[in-house]
């Protein structure tokens, strides 16, 4: 499904750069949700991507990748749901993060990115 990777790597892609080139942004967006207690909402949108992006994973020649990709978003968003008051000190540690460390970690979303368009190129005929 052709669309839906270039979509989903479109998301992983702009968060991505985000995180390189605004990360205040995202550390003020995880402070809104420690401090509203919303860690619900991140939950279910990484099981909503996790779960289409195990449904579409046979569409790929790279499903191994798909699959694991798809896999962590599921189990990071069940997380969310489940361990909502453990993810809040997971939350502080990361708002005392260097700017550093934000960017290396859109570089790895970056590369995911990467990864789930070349999985649309590579479409199972």
């Amino acid at each position: 499904m052709i669309p839906f990777y270039f979509f989903e790597s479109l998301i992983f892609l702009i968060f991505g750069l985000v995180l390189i080139l605004k990360n205040v942004l995202i550390k003020n967006l995880l402070k809104y949700i420690h401090e509203k207690n919303l860690f619900f909402i991140p939950g279910i949108i990484e099981i909503i991507m996790g779960l289409s992006t195990l449904y579409f994973r046979h569409d790929t020649q790279l499903s191994s990748l798909v699959f694991l990709v798809g896999i962590l978003l599921f189990i990071d968003g069940v997380f969310y749901l489940l361990m909502s008051d453990k993810l809040s000190s997971t939350i502080e540690w990361m708002l005392k993060l260097e700017d550093k460390s934000f960017r290396i970690y859109g570089l790895f979303i970056i590369i995911i990115a990467a990864g789930l368009v070349s999985s649309a190129f590579f479409i199972v005929q």
